[in-house]
C-alpha cells in the first residue's frame, strides 16, 4: 500500500511541476505560432558570384530567446520570451565562395564582416568569426516562424511581429533584429597595416580608436572584473594546442570604461584588433559587449614578456582560437555606414 502511495505523490508531484495547463513534457509548444513567408536573399561583396539564395532550401534552426530593448542608458524593458524557428547566417553564407580584396596581402578570414540589410536601409553587423568559429553557431536567424513563451500562470501574452526579423540569440538587447532582411554584403577590414612578419611584435599599450578619440591604455587598474578558468586550446589549422589555466580582464568592462557606447554602435560597428605585424581580426561591437549568455571575451595582461606581448585578447565565445590576438597594438572602433 505504501508503495503505491508514494507512486500517486510521485505522479502529482510531476503534474505539478510539469502544470496541468502544459500540453506536453516541452514548455514551448503551448502558444500560437505565427508563420512568415520568405523567398530568396541576395549574398554579395567579397564573394566569387553575387548570388540569389533560396532560403527554403536551407536547414531550419531552432531556439528559445529573450528579448529586450534599451529604452535609456540605463534602463531595459523586456519585450517578451520566444521559441523561434528559421534560416541561419551560417547557412546562408557557408556555400558561398569567398574572394578577398586583400587575399594576397592577408588570407585569413578573420578580418572579414557581415552586413545585413533591408530595403528601408537599416543595417545589422556581424563578423566572420561570430558566425563561423562560435560553439554555437545557429543562433543568428531569418524567422521562419515564431511562437511566444507565455507564463503558464500568468495572463501576459508576448506581441509577435507581423514580418520576419533576423533574430540574434545571444544579444542582450534587440538592436541588430532588424525587419525583412534583404541583402548580405561580406568585406574585409578596412585600413593599412603592416605587411612584414616581424619576430619582435611587443608593444606595451593598446590604442583604442573611434572617430576623433584615441585613447591609450597602460594598465587594466583594479575596477575591471577577472576571470579565471580552464581552457581546452583547439586552432582551425593545427588542432589541439593543450589544456591551461586561463586569468583576464572582461574586454567589455576595458571598452565601457574609457568610451560611451550607444544603440546605433551596438546595431553597425565593427572593432579591428590588430597587432604591429598586420595580424588582425574583427569583432562587431555588438558580441563584445551586447551578450546575454556570460561567453565574454578577455583581455590578458602578460606584462613584460616579449615573447607573447603586453596584451592578448582571448575570445571566450570562439570553438577556435584562431580569434585570439597577441601583443595587441591597436583596437578600432569604426561604424559600419
Amino acid at each position: 500500500m505504501y508503495k503505491y502511495l508514494a507512486i500517486s505523490i510521485l505522479f502529482l508531484m510531476h503534474l505539478n511541476a510539469q502544470d496541468i495547463n502544459e500540453s506536453t513534457a516541452t514548455f514551448f509548444d503551448d502558444c500560437k505560432t505565427t508563420e512568415y513567408a520568405l523567398g530568396n536573399i541576395t549574398v554579395c561583396g567579397e564573394v566569387e558570384t553575387e548570388i540569389s539564395i533560396e532560403l527554403s532550401t536551407l536547414p531550419l534552426r531552432s531556439f528559445p530567446f529573450k528579448e529586450v530593448k534599451q529604452i535609456s542608458t540605463d534602463k531595459k524593458r523586456f519585450i517578451g520570451s520566444y521559441f523561434v524557428t528559421g534560416y541561419s547566417l551560417y547557412d546562408i553564407i557557408a556555400n558561398v565562395k569567398i574572394k578577398k580584396v586583400n587575399e594576397e596581402e592577408f588570407r585569413p578570414p578573420v578580418d572579414i564582416y557581415v552586413i545585413v540589410e533591408n530595403e528601408e536601409g537599416e543595417k545589422a553587423v556581424f563578423s566572420w568569426g561570430e558566425l563561423f568559429y562560435s560553439k554555437d553557431n545557429f543562433k543568428s536567424i531569418i524567422t521562419k516562424s515564431i511562437a511566444p513563451i507565455n507564463p503558464s500562470k500568468g495572463k501576459m501574452e508576448w506581441p509577435v511581429s507581423e514580418s520576419t526579423r533576423l533574430i540574434c540569440g545571444y544579444d542582450m538587447t534587440n538592436e541588430r533584429f532588424i525587419s525583412n532582411p534583404t541583402k548580405i554584403t561580406l568585406k574585409s577590414a578596412p585600413g593599412e597595416y603592416s605587411k612584414e612578419r616581424m619576430e619582435n611584435i611587443f608593444s606595451s599599450e593598446i590604442k583604442v580608436i573611434k572617430d576623433d578619440t584615441e585613447i591609450a591604455i597602460t594598465e587594466i587598474g583594479d575596477k575591471i572584473r577577472k576571470i579565471s578558468f580552464e581552457h581546452i586550446g583547439y586552432g582551425h589549422g593545427r588542432g589541439f594546442k593543450g589544456i591551461s589555466q586561463k586569468e583576464g580582464f572582461l574586454l567589455k568592462d576595458i571598452l565601457n570604461n574609457v568610451l560611451t557606447f550607444y544603440s546605433n554602435d551596438l546595431r553597425s560597428s565593427l572593432l579591428i584588433v590588430s597587432a604591429k605585424d598586420g595580424y588582425r581580426v574583427t569583432y562587431s561591437l555588438a558580441e563584445i559587449i551586447n551578450r546575454n549568455d556570460l561567453e565574454d571575451f578577455l583581455l590578458f595582461d602578460c606584462g613584460e614578456a616579449t615573447d607573447a606581448g603586453r596584451f592578448t585578447s582571448f575570445t571566450t565565445a570562439d570553438f577556435f582560437v584562431d580569434r585570439n590576438v597577441r601583443s595587441i597594438e591597436k583596437i578600432e572602433i569604426i561604424e559600419i555606414k
